[in-house]
């Protein structure tokens, strides 16, 4: 396994999807705020390109909101090869597309809202994590076999990225999801009086949803 050896677990697929920084603040300041669509457009328009209800509620045209999603995302995963140098820019392009086929397949439904005295809301989301990344160790060294099965080597022009690539189609293809999860969020007012869900609750989402281990 000599391309398995010589890359790391990290190097050979990045895991995790990288999920764009979108903005997900609400414009809405009035004591109707409905947190559970707030979460739910929120999610729908990072994980399902779903932008609709999302740019109903930030009063922005759905091409703004895809377009920054989109943009985020690309650039999320440019990101991750900037120290590479045996990887095209267009063999990234595919890695991206595949890895944006991986962030469909997030599933979750937002149940319930409550609101503490504060004024701050917990939301609480069911998720059915996805084994996606788990399995991609495998998938990559069953792709690594059948690389060097074909004379080729680690050090060929676009290997790197065929492997990285076909390992995440065939986690894709086995894909199963597990046992309903809940998770509870916070969406809290930041200093300006609107509602935010932090990048640190959207992690926190996107663990079960995508667990690594």
């Amino acid at each position: 396994m000599i391309m398995l050896n010589k890359m790391s677990k990290k190097n050979i697929l990045f895991v995790g999807l990288a999920i764009s920084a979108l903005c997900m603040t609400s414009c809405s300041k009035q004591p109707d705020f409905d947190a559970k669509s707030y979460v739910q457009s929120s999610l729908d328009a990072e994980y399902h390109e779903q932008y609709a209800d999302y740019a109903n509620l930030m009063e922005i045209s759905e091409e703004d909101v895809k377009k920054q999603v989109v943009e985020d995302f690309n650039e999320s995963i440019r990101q991750q090869f900037a120290s590479s140098d045996n990887i095209t820019e267009e063999e990234i392009a595919a890695y991206t597309e595949k890895m944006a086929e991986v962030k469909k397949m997030a599933k979750y439904k937002v149940q319930d809202e409550k609101k503490d005295e504060d004024g701050n809301y917990t939301v609480s989301v069911k998720v059915e994590p996805s084994d996606v990344f788990q399995t991609l160790q495998q998938s990559s060294a069953e792709v690594s076999k059948e690389k060097i099965a074909q004379g080729m080597k680690e050090t060929d022009p676009g290997v790197f990225a065929s492997v990285l690539t076909e390992s995440v189609q065939k986690s894709i293809d086995k894909n199963s999801y597990g046992d309903p999860v809940t998770v509870t969020v916070k969406v809290e007012k930041n200093h300006s009086g609107t509602y935010d869900l932090s990048e640190t609750e959207r992690n926190k989402l996107e663990t079960v949803m995508f667990p690594t281990e």
